[in-house]
């Protein structure tokens, strides 16, 4: 009787668990599922205290005078715009109290998955239509599933579909975040997978970016890999925690904006993050010269050249608007030390935003 208990027990669970897995496996090959596994909807990571971060003080995430404060009343070190991101999560938007309400961006969710019509956000036309009318800057993101490269291909396609003849500010974020693609691929099969997708995007002369939490883009998404392409990185707290470069971070799932009902992802752009640190090689290039090159040299990126008598002195501008990646300084004194310093700047929607400083670099001149 107990035997006959015991194996009519093991038959069941076995079949409760090939139930469980088609039933899993039907759902990720049809990709629906529109929450999916996302940390944004409460399963991942990002779940800890810092969930709570934009209620603590009616100041959170306001800008007062040309800063921008965070939850715990500090201020967001280099943050220079604030937006939002939203998606059909956010029901119906009223983007013109959006923008009276300080937006300076927004980017939008075009749909998940791969290039099928069903998969479209539901939001998506409402979305983008208002939001141009209302005269925001904005960008897009796809919730991927892609667990090879020609599904990553096909949700480009998805993208590019629906952004034809839209005039897109910001990138085209790939959102790499769900926990099942993250389980049953490796660190190198999702950097072809985000190769694929980027460069798909790229060929039709858009700007593709990544989309990640902070603990994915440091295990799960190497660095080396993932250098090649601009970061968004989600981390719930009243600093990014992030070690690596980024260009956007998202603060908190709990902002309050006019037009928009219930809470909405906050997302600031920091201008120190814009670019990697330059480095810079400085050499004589005949009497009385001096060359100075710099890396990296990237399209629509200006560099500034300074330069002065002492390492501590006060530094003065060879140029502010090098684009070749190295200049020549002339007229100096034979037989004095210079010192060299270099800055990128880009033009990002009318506002200027500066690199760190390279390391400074001195050169006797001949």
């Amino acid at each position: 009787m107990r035997n006959r208990s015991l194996k009519q027990i093991g038959v069941s669970f076995m079949l409760l668990c090939a139930a469980f897995f088609c039933l899993h496996t039907g759902v990720q090959a049809e990709e629906k599922g529109d929450q999916a596994n996302s940390f944004r909807y409460g399963a991942s990571a990002l779940q800890q205290p810092g969930l709570s971060f934009g209620l603590m003080n009616a100041g959170a995430w306001q800008r007062s005078g040309d800063v921008y404060y965070s939850s715990n009343g500090q201020v967001i070190k280099g943050a220079y715009a604030k937006g939002i991101d939203v998606s059909s999560n956010n029901g119906t938007i009223d983007w013109n109290a959006v923008k009276a309400d300080g937006i300076d961006f927004a980017i939008i969710r075009c749909g998940y998955g791969m290039n099928q019509t069903d998969q479209d956000d539901s939001q998506w036309l409402a979305n983008v239509t208002g939001c141009e009318a209302a005269g925001i800057p904005y960008g897009v993101y796809i919730y991927s599933y892609a667990d090879s490269v020609s599904r990553a291909v096909s949700e480009a396609d998805h993208v590019l579909r629906l952004i034809n003849g839209r005039n897109l500010s910001y990138p085209v974020y790939f959102d790499m975040e769900d926990a099942f693609i993250f389980s049953s691929t490796t660190a190198k099969q999702r950097g072809k997978i985000a190769k694929a997708f980027c460069d798909r995007i790229e060929a039709a002369g858009y700007e593709a970016a990544i989309y990640s939490s902070n603990y994915s883009f440091t295990n799960d998404l190497p660095e080396k890999t993932f250098d090649q392409w601009g970061r968004w990185v989600a981390h719930y707290s009243a600093q990014c925690g992030y070690k690596g470069t980024y260009q956007m971070w998202q603060a908190t799932n709990q902002g309050r904006v006019a037009g928009i009902q219930g809470t909405v992802d906050i997302n600031f752009l920091i201008s120190d993050q814009i670019f990697v640190k330059p480095t810079i090689k400085v050499s004589t290039a005949g009497k009385k010269k001096v060359k100075v090159s710099w890396k990296p040299k990237k399209k629509g990126t200006t560099c500034q050249v300074y330069y002065s008598k002492s390492k501590k002195g006060r530094f003065k501008s060879v140029t502010k608007n090098a684009k070749k990646g190295s200049v020549k300084t002339k007229k100096l004194k034979s037989g004095n030390r210079y010192y060299f310093k270099v800055r990128l700047s880009r033009q990002i929607n009318g506002v200027t935003v500066y690199s760190k400083y390279s390391k400074t670099v001195s050169v006797r001149v001949r």
